[in-house]
């Protein structure tokens, strides 16, 4: 469950909202003037958000080391085409509307 509080408010119950996030899993919100400005998170989603984070990350590497020597036009041209080819094939699949 997601739960939004201010600022203040946080800092006066938070070892409540610690408890919260580490037992119930929930996400604590915390804003300030109606903003949010913070995310409170189990350790363990944020684990499980960095590790999806250094796969993503870890392709784009991957692409930038293989093209790190082309120039940007044709660099963009390729990944254009890329794009729409990756695009038609999820169409083909019905998994991607026009």
């Amino acid at each position: 469950m997601v739960k939004t509080c201010s600022a203040k408010n946080a800092q006066q119950e938070f070892p409540s909202l610690l408890g919260r996030v580490r037992r119930k899993k929930d996400t604590v919100i915390v804003e300030e003037q109606g903003r949010p400005v913070v995310a409170m998170i189990s350790f363990d989603r944020y684990q499980a958000l960095t590790k999806r984070r250094d796969r993503l990350f870890a392709v784009l590497d991957r692409v930038w080391a293989r093209n790190k020597n082309m120039p940007a036009r044709d660099a963009r041209h390729d990944a254009s085409q890329a794009v729409k080819q990756a695009r038609a094939a999820r169409r083909s699949r019905g998994r991607l509307s026009a």
